[in-house]
């Protein structure tokens, strides 16, 4: 039944939107219709990484979990929904850190106890964290003197993230993962060894493809159902689209952590977030170029400071190598207070 729960779930948004119903209906189909997809899109991905060996398959393990989120926001993006792309990355980063590694610290603690990471992957991956806090402070603090210039800095700056990230996976490659804190002496388990490569990129392919279409649906009820329920576009773009589009990661790090594979939960939570932030962030701003959407790197003060403090906790706690099922509850505690606040942040 659980194999046809995406079809059914897609075709209700389909159907609903179809019938002009309320937006609100509409929207929560859709938003329905996001969760089995992206738990499809993140388990075949694993498969596809189990194939394809510990470091390739990191890679590309920590990357296509990211393909809900560029989708999600390319939808948006081409209707011109731009503060909500970025409230959805910004949702992301802060789900992918404190939601998702949070849920991975409390699951392997309950079960394993103390959970211990390599340190010296702890080290690169604690330097590419700050990296990735510093592209969103240069841009928020030159919008402060001259505002109509952080388009052509957050391009600039597009390209030299996608720079460091090409640099990142040639590392990656040549290391065996230790450029990124991908697995280097853990593979990832193929749970379905009778499924093809191909098999799996077209599972891939077609899940994409129904993700644009509640995405495009979902876009379209989202101001209507913000103004409903009394939200924000803002908050309903942060914890509900970047939620849902975090889920892979969430699923993946609960995954690892039950198995007692430090190392893979790092790729799927602090990995993962790198590449949100040196690959996605900049196919996003680049999309709106060609959109002409006035997409930048420039988010607003209370995002730039989420993000800036989702990356020094989440850096501090695992900093030492270990962590418990308690630092887990911390990261989960600190979500909520974060939640809180864009909820009370007027659009």
């Amino acid at each position: 039944m659980h194999r046809f729960l995406p079809l059914l779930t897609v075709s209700l948004a389909v159907a609903l939107a179809w019938l002009e119903v309320h937006p609100t209906l509409v929207f929560l189909a859709s938003l329905a219709a996001i969760v089995p997809l992206v738990g499809v899109m993140g388990r075949t991905t694993e498969r596809l990484a189990a194939k394809l060996g510990p470091t390739i398959g990191g890679l590309l393990n920590s990357t296509l979990n990211n393909l809900p989120e560029l989708i999600i926001g390319g939808v948006a993006l081409s209707n011109g929904l731009t503060a909500v792309v970025k409230a959805s990355l910004t949702g992301a980063i802060l789900a992918n850190l404190l939601v998702s590694l949070g849920v991975a610290l409390i699951a392997g603690g309950l079960k394993f106890g103390e959970q211990k990471f390599d340190a010296k992957r702890l080290r690169i991956s604690g330097s590419m964290l700050m990296i990735c806090a510093f592209c969103f402070i240069v841009p928020a603090a030159f919008s402060l003197g001259t505002p109509e210039g952080t388009r052509d800095l957050s391009l600039e700056m597009s390209f030299v993230l996608v720079a460091i990230y090409c640099l990142n996976v040639v590392v990656a490659v040549v290391s065996g993962g230790g450029g990124t804190g991908l697995p280097t002496d853990e593979a990832i388990t193929d749970e379905h060894p009778e499924e093809s490569v191909w098999w799996g990129v077209g599972v891939l392919f077609v899940a994409a493809g129904m993700l644009g279409l509640v995405t495009e649906l979902l876009s379209h009820a989202l101001e209507p159902t913000a103004k409903y329920f009394g939200l924000s576009n803002t908050f309903s773009g942060l914890v509900l689209l970047g939620g849902v589009g975090s889920l892979g990661e969430i699923l993946s790090g609960y995954h690892f952590a039950r198995q007692g594979r430090p190392s893979l939960v790092l790729s799927a939570t602090v990995g993962s977030t790198i590449q949100l932030v040196l690959l996605v962030a900049p196919l996003l701003v680049f999309a709106g170029q060609l959109l002409n959407q006035p997409m930048d790197l420039a988010f607003t003060s209370f995002e730039v400071v989420g993000i800036v403090l989702a990356t020094l906790i989440a850096r501090e706690l695992i900093e030492d190598g270990k962590a418990t099922w308690f630092e887990g509850c911390l990261l989960l505690g600190i979500y909520v207070i974060l939640a809180i606040g864009f909820f009370h942040l007027p659009d």
